[in-house]
Order: C-alpha cells, then structure tokens, then sequence
C-alpha cells in the first residue's frame, strides 16, 4: 500500500487545485475539475461503482455493500460516508508543487530545498518526535505542499483498492464524496445530502495521527459601526469628530489576552479585520470564537462595555455593534448519537493507535453536516502546519489513516448484528 499511496498523493499534489476567494466562478479554480476528472478515473479503476461527476466537480461514488444475505448484519448496516475536498488553501500557491521526500526521518531539523531560509525545527514540532523512521513529505519550501486535503482523497482511494483486492473483508454500502471550494467555506454546502445518501459521514481532514474531531469552535461575526462628525479641521473645535479614531480606540480597549496570538487550547478568541472609513464613518468586522456559548456571551458583553466607555468619552459618537451565529459547535449534535465517535474510537484501536479527541479552533465540514442533518465527525490524514509553506505529512500516519476507514467500516458492520 505504502508506495502506491504515495504515488498517488504526488500525483495529485502535481495538480494546481488552489481555491480562489471573491470569484463568482464555481468552483473558483478550474485545477479542480482537472483533478476531480483523474480522481474519477482511479475510483474506476479500484472497481468503485455508481461514479458521478457533476459540472461543478463533485464526485459521488459507491462501494456497494458485500454482506451475505444469510449474514445477521444484512439490511441492517447503515450507509457510511466518507469526505474529502479537491482544494487547497487560498493562502498560498499550489502551482508547481515540488515534493521533497524524506525518508527514514531521524529527527533533524527541516529544510527546504528552495527556499533555506525556511526551517521547521523539530524542537518547535511536536508531532515530529512521533514521526520517527517514517517518510516525511513537504514541498520545496515556494508553495505549500497539499496534504490538505489530497492525502484524504489519496486515502480513499486505497481503502477501495484495499476492498476490491479483498473482496471477503464485509462491509457495508460505503458512499464517497469529494468536493470542490470547501477552503471558501461553501464545499459543504452545496454536497448535495439526498443525493449523497450516507447516514452517518467521516470528513477525512484531520492532523495527528489518532486524532478525532469531536468539537469546534462556536462561530460568531459581526460588524462595529462608528458615526463621527466630519467638519472642516481648522475651525472643528467642539464640531469635529473622526470615526476611524474612535473605531481604532475601540480596538486597543479590547483586552489583549483574547487575541489569536496569545491563545491556544481551549480558550477562546476574538479578532478584527476589515478596518475602513473615514472622518465621517468607520466600520470593521469582528469575529467571536469560543467552545461555549457562555464564553461567547462574556465577549460580546466586553464589546458593549466597550462602546458604553467610549460614549461617555465622545457624546457625539454614534457606534453601533451587530454580531450574528455563523455556526455552533456540533459537539452538541454529536451528542445525539454517540456511535459517531465511539465507533471511530474502536476503529482507531484496532489499527494500533491511541484515540486522541481533538477541539477544532475553528469550524469545519463536519461542522456543517451536523447541522444539516448528517451527523458526521473528522478523521486524521497526518496534515500538519496546513495553509503554509511548511505544510508537512507523514506517509506513515497517511497508511494508518487508510487502515483507519477499513476498520471503521468493519466496526459498524459487526456493531449492526
């Protein structure tokens, strides 16, 4: 399995799938479509059935269920489905990936072949110690490599060959899909649910060897609007008021221990972007992450203390917060189904690895199917340093990820007795 997975991850990394933010084009790189076409044709030829590939670049295919008639589990095992996404980060370049191999890794510092300046010390990376003997694979150090996420597609592709050249290893029906654009934040939104048709669903995108998903972030954005008073500068004695002063006031009185600098773990963040205006008027977006709702709650009570503070200092002023629900954490969705997790668990097990619960900072697709019905949780690939230059995996964790989805699929099968 080792060299053919390999194989096909270079393969795909060769591909420049780099998703392109503010294009009404969809998907926003036309890489993507060239992928999802060489993608279809190695599902064909691992015996996957039943593949479609719509003229936006979703894939949907088949393993269809092997189980005997006479077995206990047969009608009984419900429909898996696994994802991954065609993609790679809008931060950096895709284009002319250069793989550098290393194998047999012994714990050295990284370099980059063509860019030495770049270093990854493995004294600041802990996931290497973990990492030692394997092949580790980066980029050449000018693009960012794409294990994100062409190591989960790269692994689905071997669990299906891993099916067709054991054709007595029972499982039940498995659904694969792959999708375009899921680093813009719309890949899972438009993966058409009925058509998919899976019960419960694994996102293969995930970090450490192990590791599971079992939480994200709760998502909360807004807008901070200031109304000043624009008059002409020489004579603005007690007239004048400049918006973009009290807006870059209202920042520097947000606490610093909240910024996403100094947070990690399970401590929430906020942070600003999108800073405009002028005398007149200044607005900015604001963003509120926290695994709890009560977290989120204190923060936008700090932002309104905030405004109360700057009102009495500009009487004049007119600032206004409005702050929404982008997502929730789907913990509380998972909660409704626990085999989700502890069948993912098992399956970790059983391939010799230790189950790792991981809170996502952030959100993702898992997060969206959760709530839109199709309880689903996120699966390690070994991405590690995702969205940079220094983006890095191990094909070793890239195997136990593929060893992962066969066994899990067997756990549901003998749990459905």
């Amino acid at each position: 399995m080792r060299e053919s997975l390999l194989d096909r991850f270079i393969k795909y990394v060769k591909i420049d799938t780099q998703a392109v933010p503010d294009t009404n084009q969809f998907p926003s790189s036309m890489g993507q479509l060239e992928l999802a076409k060489v993608v279809a044709q190695d599902l064909k030829d691992a015996g996957v059935a039943d593949i479609r590939v719509n003229g936006n670049g979703y894939i949907y295919a088949t393993i269809p269920s092997n189980v005997p008639e006479k077995h206990p589990a047969c009608g009984k095992v419900p429909t898996i489905g696994f994802v991954s996404h065609l993609d790679t980060a809008a931060e950096c370049s895709g284009k002319d990936v250069k793989p550098q191999i290393i194998k047999n890794y012994q714990g050295q510092d990284i370099t980059f072949p063509g860019n030495p300046s770049f270093v990854i010390k493995k004294a600041e990376e802990p996931v290497l110690n973990e990492c030692i003997g394997h092949t580790i694979i980066t980029s050449d150090g000018t693009t960012l490599l794409g294990v994100d996420d062409k190591a989960g597609i790269a692994a689905t592709i071997e669990m299906a060959y891993f099916f067709k050249e054991h054709p007595d290893r029972l499982h039940g029906k498995i659904r694969i899909g792959i999708m375009p654009d899921e680093e813009l934040g719309v890949g899972a939104e438009k993966l058409d649910l009925k058509e998919f048709g899976a019960d419960f669903a694994y996102t293969i995108d995930g970090g450490a060897a192990g590791e599971i998903d079992t939480e994200s972030f709760n998502g909360y954005k807004g807008k901070v609007v200031v109304d000043g008073f624009a008059a002409f500068p020489g004579y603005g004695k007690g007239i004048y008021l400049n918006a973009t002063k009290v807006l870059s006031e209202f920042v520097a009185l947000m606490p610093e221990e909240t910024w996403p600098e100094n947070c990690d773990g399970r401590q929430g963040i906020w942070w600003t972007d999108g800073f405009k205006g002028d005398v007149a008027h200044a607005e900015m977006n604001v963003f509120l992450r926290d695994f709890d709702l009560e977290g989120i709650n204190e923060k936008q009570k700090i932002l309104h203390s905030i405004k109360e503070r700057l009102l009495k200092k500009y009487p004049k002023a007119k600032i206004d917060i409005n702050i929404g629900e982008t997502y929730k954490n789907y913990r509380y969705e998972l909660d409704r189904d626990k085999r989700v997790v502890q069948y993912a668990e098992e399956a970790i097990r059983r391939v010799g690895l230790k189950p790792r619960h991981h809170s996502v900072r952030g959100g993702n697709d898992s997060c969206h199917l959760c709530f839109s019905g199709l309880l689903s949780t996120n699966l390690f690939i070994g991405m590690q340093r995702m969205h940079s230059v220094k983006e890095w995996g191990s094909l070793q964790v890239m195997e136990k990820a593929v060893e992962t989805l066969v066994a899990l699929t067997g756990v549901w099968l003998e749990k459905s007795t």
